[in-house]
């Protein structure tokens, strides 16, 4: 039998997932295979501290900077949008424009403040976030220019 194999019968020794014969058929290895048995120790060494590990609590200004992020990305994301479909308007209606009737102007209008809409929301949302960020971060004011 091949490493890989008695170490993936390794594994489901440690798991549990032996039936009996199998499991006492493996105990009959490891008394023979130091390699085995040393194996099955770091597992065991590695579950019992891994078992005791417990996962912190993060501060309350990770949680504010983590929301901040998924906010922005969210709000950029929709002007972005805006400013695409708003784009995509005027192109349509101009390519339509030149093929047929010169007397429309309101998809031209529409186009224009989808566009409008989706910069100033991008651009506030930039001034926001520079804003909260100077003002939350200690660092920056540290630094000379």
């Amino acid at each position: 039998m091949t490493f890989e194999e008695h170490e993936k019968k390794l594994m489901r020794f440690f798991d549990g997932e032996m039936d009996t014969r199998e499991r006492s058929e493996f105990k009959i290895h490891m008394e023979s295979c130091e390699t085995c048995r040393n194996m099955l120790q770091d597992m065991s060494s590695l579950k019992e501290v891994t078992d005791s590990m417990r996962v912190a609590d993060l501060p309350e200004v990770v949680w504010e900077k983590y929301w901040n992020g998924i906010y922005n990305r969210i709000e950029r994301s929709v002007a972005w949008l805006l400013f695409i479909v708003g784009a995509l308007i005027l192109n349509v209606y101009w390519i339509y424009r030149v093929i047929t009737d010169p007397k429309i102007y309101t998809v031209v209008g529409l186009g224009i403040v989808l566009m409008a809409v989706g910069f100033a929301v991008l651009f506030l949302s930039v001034l926001r976030e520079k804003i909260v960020v100077n003002k939350a971060d200690r660092y920056i004011s540290e630094v000379d220019r």
